[in-house]
């Protein structure tokens, strides 16, 4: 492969293929000194390591292939421990290929982005052949670990050290210093005068946990970053600004390289970063941008692959690449299209086997395609199926359907609020304070002529930062005619006070009296609604979501109990069954399909606040009202009243009832005077 061509599979072999000859025919008598010490120094010795040595660093021919010097130590040097014990890689296309891409980035200043299905074995494959390859080959090398939790972190420390210990003594390096934090090549050793001294190539792999420390790896130059389950790392954006420049020689030149990947179905709220960083549209291209080349791996490779052995599963022998190539040919060369058909076969039996759990279990390990990969498939009793298909079809939408706003209030000449209260709306322009935004629904605007038109829903927040939690403040605005959500806040800006205001002027905006309804756990922000002069447009407690039992006092707003909250959970599954196809802002059907992990004391906000604006909705006794079809003057017209042919008199468009209004009528008489 030239620096210029990335060689993509299939990779057809030649007779003779043998990438790993030290698994299959293990290390000769003469140069095992693990068997027999007394081989050191010897001609036989040295020239087989030697040999070893030039193979793991320039790589070497084998049938009609070019084998990089990084697969080769992959493959006749790693070892991966599983539950059926430790196990040597398979040859296969998947890793072969990475190994090509490995090469390319480092040749070329690149970097590389995996979204992949599960279980396949990039982990292992990385710690191999870019992190342990350069901190026991090279020379001043410096590497980082990062993930969004520490677990990640520390899993991938532990593969890459399990690795160390099945290693021939040869290439054994000592670690200095071996840490959490810091593992150092190198050893002590006394000088002339009797002191310790650190020798050796002094190579160091650093770790992070971006969740603590987002700031990225600066004040230090890296050959290689990692980063483990980018789709679990929230502040992946706000990480790699502070990193990209860690890797470049100072005068704009990219020389190192970072190597991210995420696993569909282990994506929490770090996806959001994850997915635009790696979707591409008319105003951005991250990859591009930051000189990222693209690797989807869906679940159909590494897969069925000729010649698997162990777990993995070899060519059927219906396999079409038997009619086109000979056995030995199809050494790791993988049948994608059988190895589809398999997954979705699989995904029928679980159909019919009506087992939801298992089913999108199976979906979670085995996507297909980067939909099923960045879908959020926890599974719930939410209609999981239908919040996925609202999700790719927002993902196909070349503009979102909704426009972020700030809202200002109206003021006079002199600067002060105009009263009655009334809001401005203005686009929100990128360079803008992101934190300050609303985003409203294209066609859902306030409609003035209305009244119990609109309700919302808020899960404030108490303090302006919290140590414990990464939840935002959420309030939800929703359309009671149409079931649609029109509008929703879900930032946390800089001052609670900004939140609490927001709400506000959202409120205010779609004239929303007695139809806001909070927890009324966080309180703070109803006194922020009293002090404002804006009281009347909280909602009085939702007395049909207690129990007979209840002994709740308060005036307004809601107390998510035992009791009320299942109920609410219920009505927004209710929702989602039949208006899940309404929904178009990502932030809440991402939230909603997170939901069940955390019952309580979440971070889905923004999930709350459309449950209890769900709440509201029921909980209001009064419809919508168009007042231009019930203007004030008409109110007071007299009913129009026609002889029934019998000497009575009915109501116009009424039946008869010997001469008076039936029960009904009466009723529909009160409601059509009164506007009601």
């Amino acid at each position: 492969m030239s620096d210029g061509i990335i060689l993509r599979p299939p990779y057809y072999k030649g007779k003779g293929y043998l990438t790993n000859p030290i698994v299959v025919n293990g290390i000769p008598k003469e140069a095992d000194s693990r068997r027999d010490k007394k081989v050191i120094g010897t001609v036989a010795w040295e020239k087989f390591w030697e040999e070893q040595l030039h193979y793991i660093h320039n790589g070497y021919q084998t049938g009609g292939l070019w084998i990089p010097g990084r697969y080769y130590y992959y493959m006749n040097y790693s070892v991966i421990g599983t539950v059926g014990g430790n196990i040597n890689p398979d040859n296969d296309d998947l890793h072969l290929e990475l190994a090509y891409l490995i090469d390319y980035c480092k040749s070329n200043g690149k970097n590389l982005m995996i979204p992949k299905a599960r279980r396949k074995g990039i982990s292992e494959a990385t710690h191999k052949m870019v992190i342990d390859y350069g901190w026991r080959f090279m020379y001043t090398y410096k590497a980082g670990v990062a993930s969004g939790k520490k677990d990640f972190v520390d899993d991938f420390l532990t593969k890459l050290r399990y690795g160390w210990m099945n290693l021939p003594p040869e290439l054994y390096t000592n670690p200095l210093l071996n840490n959490d934090d810091e593992i150092i090549a190198g050893y002590s050793q006394k000088n002339e005068q009797g002191a310790f001294v650190d020798m050796g190539t002094m190579n160091t792999i650093y770790s992070k946990t971006v969740h603590t420390d987002a700031s990225g790896f600066k004040g230090n130059y890296y050959n290689d970053i990692i980063v483990e389950e980018i789709g679990e790392t929230e502040k992946f954006l706000e990480f790699w600004s502070g990193t990209k420049d860690a890797l470049g020689d100072g005068n704009g030149n990219q020389v190192g390289s970072a190597f991210c990947y995420g696993t569909g179905g282990n994506m929490d709220k770090g996806s959001k970063d994850f997915k635009k960083a790696w979707l591409k549209n008319e105003k951005e291209n991250f990859c591009e941008a930051n000189n990222f080349i693209r690797f989807l791996i869906p679940a159909q490779r590494f897969y069925m692959y000729g010649g698997a052995t162990g777990m993995k599963k070899t060519l059927p022998a219906d396999s079409v690449l038997y009619k086109t190539h000979k056995p030995y040919q199809l050494v790791g060369v993988e049948d994608v299209e059988a190895s589809l058909k398999d997954i979705l076969k699989n995904r029928e039996k679980l159909i019919k086997n009506a087992n939801k759990k298992d089913y999108y279990e199976y979906l979670q390990n085995n996507p297909i395609n980067e939909q099923e990969i960045f879908a959020k498939t926890v599974v719930n009793n939410f209609d999981s199926e239908k919040l996925r298909d609202q999700n790719e079809k927002i993902m196909m939408q070349t503009h979102p359907k909704y426009t972020k706003y700030r809202l200002e209030w109206v003021k006079d000449d002199k600067g002060m609020i105009k009263m009655p209260l009334s809001v401005n709306r203005i686009a929100l322009k990128p360079t803008d304070d992101q934190n300050v935004c609303v985003w409203m629904l294209d066609g859902g605007e306030p409609k003035p002529n209305f009244t119990n038109r609109f309700c919302a829903g808020i899960d404030s927040y108490n303090i302006d930062e919290s140590k414990t939690s990464k939840s935002l403040g959420g309030m939800l605005v929703l359309d009671r005619q149409t079931k649609i959500p029109v509008a929703a806040i879900c930032c946390r800006p800089k001052r609670k006070e900004i939140f609490y205001e927001m709400c506000i002027m959202l409120s205010v905006h779609y004239g929303m009296l007695g139809n806001v309804l909070g927890d009324v756990a966080s309180d703070t922000i109803m006194k922020h609604f009293e002090q404002h002069g804006c009281y009347n447009y909280l909602a009085d407690r939702p007395k049909k979501f207690e129990s007979e039992a209840s002994e709740q006092s308060h005036e307004k707003w809601v107390r998510l109990t035992d009791y009320s909250r299942p109920r609410m959970v219920g009505v927004m599954q209710a929702h989602v069954l039949d208006h899940c196809e309404d929904i178009w802002f990502p932030e809440l059907l991402e939230q909603i399909g997170n939901y069940d992990e955390v019952a309580r004391g979440s971070d889905n906000d923004l999930a709350d606040a459309y449950g209890i604006a769900l709440m509201q909705d029921i909980s209001c006794d009064f419809k919508p009202r168009d007042e231009e079809e019930n203007i004030i003057n008409n109110r007071f017209d007299l009913p129009k009243f026609v002889d029934d042919g019998k000497g009575g008199l009915i109501l116009k468009g009424g039946s008869n009832n010997g001469g008076l209004l039936s029960p009904e009528a009466d009723g529909q008489l009160f409601k059509d005077v009164f506007g009601l």
